[in-house]
């Protein structure tokens, strides 16, 4: 069955589960772990939802860029078009021969040579721009390679099958079993001696004389325990577990409330300040 995302829902059903008693430390700690496993999916999608934004970000700056230059080069064709009516009206000129008058002439061959001037610095100002695009649009794409491989990464790094937080809570959760398997051995043994107690002095039982068989002289006691150990070590090392591991398991859980409340925080912040809806990934293909 496919993972959801954790919702407030979800955290205060487990915080419910803590204030049951009738909720064992095991199925606690499964729970705890099964959230931990699902808020990687909040997490994915704030990684996904940063991306997107970054990603926007970067295409709206380089299209603001192109179009700078595109206006640019739009005025350079200009110039190369008012270049092209002097030429034509300088071929107008000498379309009828060469003029005799030296003034007329003098004046052709300064303009022929003015544009030819003109025509080297726009030809100039065209391969410089030409440049300045082609740099552009690689740094764009530079740009957005070293955008996708961090986000790829966060990715993988957010998904990583056993993370330090999973191996602390199993870590966590074998410490306090074996605890509490040492520490439910003292309230499982009370219940026979106190039987064994009861049965001495109320004369159930002799004292033990040099020869007799502990348990014969002592049966009531291994009674009391194998009773013991059938209908209550089990509860009793239930409610022990529970005992040592809820403190653990509310630090855990407040420290993953406070990471939920601040990824939703953050997540608001950015859809106030980019005006976009995290709600619209699901209709996008990045």
């Amino acid at each position: 069955m496919p993972l959801n995302r954790i919702s407030e829902t979800d955290l205060q059903a487990y915080k419910n589960d803590l204030s049951d008693t009738e909720k064992s430390a095991t199925e606690l700690f499964s729970n705890l772990k099964k959230l931990k496993n699902r808020f990687k999916l909040n997490e994915a999608e704030f990684i996904r939802f940063k991306y997107i934004l970054a990603k926007k970000r970067l295409e709206n700056d380089y299209l603001l860029k192109k179009e700078h230059w595109d206006s640019e080069i739009s005025e350079l064709k200009k110039q190369f078009k008012q270049l092209d009516n002097r030429i034509i009206a300088a071929e107008q000129k000498l379309k009828h021969g060469i003029p005799e008058d030296l003034l007329i002439m003098e004046k052709l061959i300064t303009e022929q040579e003015a544009i030819v001037s003109d025509q080297e610095k726009l030809n100039l100002a065209e391969a410089e721009l030409i440049a300045h695009v082609r740099n552009i649009d690689i740094e764009y794409g530079k740009e957005q390679e070293k955008l996708s491989q961090l986000n790829t990464q966060k990715s993988i790094n957010n998904n990583n099958e056993i993370t330090p937080v999973e191996l602390s809570i199993d870590k966590a959760e074998k410490e306090i079993r074996l605890k509490s398997t040492f520490v439910a051995v003292i309230p499982i043994l009370i219940i026979p001696l106190l039987a064994d107690f009861l049965g001495s002095l109320i004369g159930l039982q002799k004292a033990i004389k040099p020869g007799h068989q502990i348990i014969i002289g002592h049966y009531l006691f291994f009674i009391a325990l194998i009773l013991t150990e059938i209908f209550l070590a089990d509860k009793i090392r239930i409610r022990i577990s529970r005992l040592f591991a809820v403190h653990y398991l509310k630090d855990s859980f407040l420290k993953l409330q406070q990471s939920f409340n601040d990824n939703k925080a953050e997540i608001s912040r950015l859809e106030k300040s980019q005006q976009f809806k995290i709600s619209d990934l699901e209709n996008m293909i990045d």
